[in-house]
């Protein structure tokens, strides 16, 4: 059996929060299956938000984080997916918002994992296999654009 996969990303145009002075908290380097547990389960990361700032389901940048509600239905397609918690905290604002870092597996997954991450000249390019991007629409996530992927 085969599975598709999407390209997933954030939608384009809308006003996203910005983290800011992560260099030095977050080690993206880290960020495998092999060595996130060096890294700290929770961190606190700056953010900036402007007027209208949205708070997507899903943010990449500078690493793919989810929302709560994200993480539950990921967890029901793949429960071995390990999450970094982290807090976006705007200081200016007084305002924070929580989100769920999972650590993804790398390189063709093939048809084991429901969400995985392969490196490309401009950094990572996030795959979801069909399935879970079609769970995560009709269930009402917002800010996540798919385009096409590839089948395994």
């Amino acid at each position: 059996m085969y599975k598709k996969y999407l390209a997933l990303t954030v939608q384009k145009g809308n006003p996203l929060p910005q983290i800011v002075n992560w260099y030095g908290k977050l080690d993206v380097r880290k960020l495998n299956r092999r060595d996130y547990r060096e890294i700290p389960r929770r961190l606190l990361l700056e953010m900036r938000t402007g007027m209208d700032v949205i708070y997507p389901d899903i943010l990449i940048h500078p690493v793919l984080m989810v929302s709560e509600e994200v993480m539950e239905i990921i967890h029901l397609y793949d429960s071995r997916i390990p999450y970094i918690f982290l807090v976006l905290h705007d200081t200016q604002k007084d305002e924070s918002k929580s989100y769920y870092c999972p650590i993804l597996e790398e390189g063709n997954a093939g048809e084991k994992e429901v969400l995985y991450r392969i490196k490309n000249i401009y950094g990572y390019e996030i795959r979801i296999c069909e399935e879970l991007a079609e769970s995560l629409l009709s269930r009402g996530a917002i800010g996540l654009e798919l385009s096409k992927g590839v089948t395994v």
